[in-house]
């Protein structure tokens, strides 16, 4: 098992969500087609590399790489029962999705990270919460039943906390502590040797410094239950029980508080030093990214109307995910005086541009008639294009379609 360093996520920081964006789904000229399915109720992403990109080792294609996920979400399923019901809570919640991103992690220098948890990534369109992981190009390069137990500590273990609203109000160190347990009963689930030398590595991180604040809170508080840790598979569902507790003290405490609250005004700092460099930019990606910055008060205070103002820009420029939040900016209203012309109009610029999600609702918008004449036959060929996309929904409506009388 390589190197692996998981260190990348933090709570709420809206960094990794501004370095991240961009490269999942960026404007350069792709040598191969983004790939997008959805399995097992969850929506799992393939994106390409860039024909003029250059990396630090071979890189998976996109299809092999959301294979590669699809995969290790089926061993997880299989085989741990306690993740794979811990999934199932998270999609009764919001949507689950699975993104492999060869660009991710942008660069580094010292240290190998696999996976990652966003906690603010933004989903056009979406009103429920998202639990968004992202595989990177080393990721890639994993077994699958290697990468099962990371997806467990990524979305599983931090999915769970985005669920109960904890990534604001929680230490970094103690995230990670529970995220490693999500991890460790993965381990224990699937069967992993507990020998080799990368597992022994792995139990002393776990214990001597993520939990360890955690253990020591448990010795004083519940010394008792510290013979739950004292076996070669530590009982984590009773753990978890414990460290529950625990975070409830330190928020009472104020102890969690005040580190967070620090955090934040890093956080804050570096927004507002990233408005800036994206303001002064061409790119309509950074454009792209600011809109969403604003939309949803990133740095700043949520303003509709400048986050619409950079849409438009970024639209304009030729963003495909720009065109489609534009879209749904002038059907609602949101920062504009609805159009639903407009919004007509750019939805079948986003499905010109590549856009499956696009492509549909341009589709089911000239098969009903709605901010545009009716056309039900040009409606069916973008429903079929953005089928060919593997948009579930669009083959699903196809299906309902090759069904209706000619």
């Amino acid at each position: 098992m390589p190197h692996m360093d998981r260190g990348y996520w933090r709570p709420g920081f809206c960094a990794l969500l501004l370095a991240a964006i961009p490269t999942l789904f960026s404007l350069q000229v792709l040598a191969e087609e983004p790939v997008s399915f959805s399995h097992r109720g969850v929506k799992i992403s393939g994106v390409p590399k860039a024909a003029d990109a250059n990396f630090d080792i071979d890189i998976t294609a996109a299809a092999d790489g959301a294979n590669l996920v699809r995969d290790a979400l089926d061993i997880l399923y299989e085989g741990s029962e306690f993740n794979a019901q811990a999934i199932d809570r998270l999609k009764a919640t919001g949507n689950v999705v699975i993104i492999y991103d060869p660009a991710f992690p942008p660069s580094e220098l010292n240290k190998v990270t696999i996976a990652a948890f966003l906690p603010d990534f933004y989903k056009a369109g979406s009103t429920a919460q998202d639990f968004v992981a992202v595989v990177g190009r080393f990721g890639a390069k994993w077994q699958a039943r290697d990468l099962a137990p990371v997806l467990a500590h990524e979305l599983t273990g931090h999915g769970v906390q985005h669920m109960r609203g904890r990534l604001e109000h929680v230490r970094e160190v103690d995230l990670e502590c529970e995220a490693y347990l999500y991890q460790e009963k993965a381990y224990q689930d699937l069967k992993i040797s507990k020998q080799t030398a990368e597992m022994v590595a792995f139990r002393q991180t776990l214990e001597r410094h993520w939990c360890a604040d955690f253990r020591t809170w448990q010795k004083k508080s519940r010394p008792k239950n510290v013979a739950n840790w004292d076996k070669l598979n530590p009982d984590v569902p009773k753990i978890l029980e414990d460290y529950l507790v625990y975070i409830d003290t330190l928020r009472t405490s104020g102890v969690a508080g005040a580190a967070v609250q620090r955090a934040k005004q890093a956080q804050k700092k570096q927004a507002l030093e990233r408005i800036k460099e994206l303001a002064a930019s061409d790119d309509p990606a950074g454009h792209y990214e600011l809109s969403i910055m604003y939309a949803r008060g990133i740095g700043v205070a949520k303003n509709e109307k400048e986050s619409a103002a950079w849409l438009e820009k970024a639209a304009i420029a030729g963003d495909p995910r720009a065109q489609y939040d534009l879209a749904r900016v002038y059907w609602q209203g949101a920062g504009v005086t609805a159009d639903r012309s407009k919004a007509a109009h750019w939805t079948r610029m986003a499905a010109e541009n590549g856009n499956a999600d696009a492509a549909y609702t341009y589709g089911v918008m000239l098969i009903k008639g709605q901010g545009i004449d009716k056309d039900p036959a040009a409606g069916r060929a973008f429903v079929e294009k953005a089928a060919k996309a593997g948009l579930a929904r669009a083959q699903k409506a196809l299906d309902i379609l090759n069904k209706q009388p000619k």
